[in-house]
């Protein structure tokens, strides 16, 4: 019996690589986005403590140049929380990005994975069918010949 080759297979090969890699994006995507998580999460712990010193000193008394100086690091670092999370929108959108394409890559596998299989199926039964057809010519000569036998020694 003749052993499947599916005359795709090299198409398929790609495809399932090409979809290993887009799931080594998505993963990546995903990290990125989780680091700029905790780093915007890291700025708004140092907003929170800075304002937390800041009504402190303000209680205790301070001069005016070191309070200003306070008021100014608690601006940077709102600023720099603004930056954060348009980063963050980035990260967020690289994800959903790196996630269609995915799917994409999924599909196009399942697709090309699909026919590989249903090619299978047919030449299995192709397969079944002709082994039927020989196991019948044997079966037909054989049957030939012992009528044939019967018939020369009547």
């Amino acid at each position: 019996m003749t052993q499947f080759n599916f005359r795709f297979q090299k198409i398929l090969d790609l495809k399932e690589n090409e979809k290993g890699l887009a799931q080594m994006q998505m993963a990546d995507a995903i990290k990125q986005h989780e680091v700029g998580h905790q780093k915007k999460q890291a700025i708004y712990n140092k907003i929170l403590d800075a304002e937390r010193l800041k009504k402190e000193k303000q209680q205790d008394g301070v001069n005016i140049s070191e309070l200003r100086m306070l008021v100014n690091y608690i601006h940077q670092l709102q600023e720099l929380l603004i930056s954060s999370n348009r980063e963050l929108e980035h990260l967020q959108h690289n994800v959903s990005r790196t996630q269609t394409h995915l799917q994409k890559k999924a599909q196009e596998e399942k697709t090309w994975g699909n026919l590989k299989q249903q090619e299978h199926s047919v030449f299995v039964e192709q397969s079944k069918t002709a082994e039927q057809n020989f196991f019948d010519e044997l079966a037909s000569t054989r049957f030939y010949r012992t009528s044939k036998a019967s018939l020369a020694e009547g």
